[in-house]
């Protein structure tokens, strides 16, 4: 892969992510820093409960942001190794036709002398010590279809080599664009993440009972993440699935509680959605590119009456999905879901799934 080239940075993602930020700094400081009109009264229970359902919503909002971008990027991505690997197939391609080129006109150069000059003979000296015309007319289209084999070969070889510069020129656009739009990507999750960083900061400052109801519903959610993937366990023995669908749902378990880290795809390094079956799936014989869109469209869609456990599960549209997990029977299904989660058991009721494919998953 070539080196990245210097390009002018985009300042538009990182100067939307501050203005993000001074509109949540004025925003918090109304909800929780304003004086009420009765200046020594305090906030009621339902007035914290308020500013703590609005400051989820918005994290939430962020958090969708950001799993998106980061689909987005790892589409781009997966482009620039594609483009990647068919400019080496075609350099390589343009250094074998180059070869041959080189041989055909050699051996053309080395048969127009031979048969123009053998032994000391001329063309000439070898038609007049022939027998008759018959024979000289034989020997003459002899040499004329050696000739225009020849021709044929330089020609055909000349026009391949051209083809594959045309190719190559293609292919180096093509990269060129891939890698300019991998670097509009990550300034895009860059802003998204100083928006979630700056967003972190300002729950810092949050009136300290709005913090005790935000940690309250999270450990809420996490007690149901972690009954819902007990119960999974535990039924287990009573999913209805092939044995190779169950190992899938066996080993996704494995990576329960792994931390959600955007193009993140090993249990070391964290996973994002796509990510996370990408590694599953290479275990059972799927090689998958990094990112839900083409992992969906590489599937059988299934109608999610027929759903079975290993099955895929999208979120969405055919253009861009978004996110993806793997389903794991009885309504659940295994993700990872955003920044700041981690792989976990949710219920597939209720989440927008827009499409459920299948694939030919094999033991061993």
């Amino acid at each position: 892969m070539l080196a990245p080239r210097t390009t002018r940075r985009r300042s538009r993602p990182r100067t939307a992510a501050l203005a993000t930020t001074a509109l949540l700094l004025a925003w918090l400081t109304l909800l929780g820093a304003a004086p009420c009109p009765d200046a020594l009264a305090s906030p009621t229970v339902e007035d914290l409960e308020a500013q703590a359902r609005s400051v989820r919503r918005e994290v939430a909002r962020l958090d969708r942001r950001a799993a998106a971008l980061t689909e987005r990027y790892n589409a781009a991505r997966s482009a620039l190794d594609d483009l990647n690997v068919r400019l080496q197939e075609a350099r390589r391609d343009l250094d074998r036709a180059q070869s041959e080129l080189d041989a055909a006109q050699a051996l053309r150069g080395a048969r127009l002398s031979a048969m123009y000059k053998s032994d000391g003979l001329s063309v000439l000296d070898v038609l007049f010590n022939l027998g008759d015309i018959g024979e000289a007319d034989t020997q003459l289209g002899y040499f004329r279809s050696i000739d225009a084999a020849d021709q044929q070969t330089v020609t055909r070889i000349a026009a391949m080599e051209d083809d594959i510069r045309a190719l190559t020129r293609q292919i180096d656009a093509d990269r060129a664009e891939a890698l300019e739009k991998e670097m509009d990507l990550r300034e895009r999750q860059a802003a998204i993440e100083d928006e979630l960083a700056a967003r972190r900061r300002l729950l810092a400052d949050l009136d300290v009972r709005v913090k005790k109801l935000l940690a309250q519903q999270a450990r809420l959610e996490r007690a149901e993440a972690k009954r819902l993937a007990e119960a999974a366990g535990m039924d287990l023995a009573t999913i209805h699935g092939t044995p190779a669908q169950i190992a899938v749902v066996r080993e996704t378990m494995k990576y329960l509680g792994i931390p959600y880290v955007w193009a993140g795809a090993t249990p070391s390094g964290g996973f994002d959605c796509s990510g996370l079956v990408l590694y599953v799936y290479a275990k059972f014989g799927v090689r998958f590119p990094h990112g839900a869109t083409m992992q969906a469209h590489m599937g059988t869609p299934v109608p999610l009456s027929r759903a079975q456990p290993a099955d895929l599960v999208f979120f969405g549209s055919p253009s861009f999905y978004h996110h993806v997990g793997i389903y794991i029977g009885n309504g659940l299904f295994i993700e990872a879901p955003h920044t700041g989660d981690v792989v976990k058991v949710s219920r597939l009721a209720g989440r927008g799934c827009s499409l459920i494919c299948r694939y030919p998953i094999r033991l061993g």
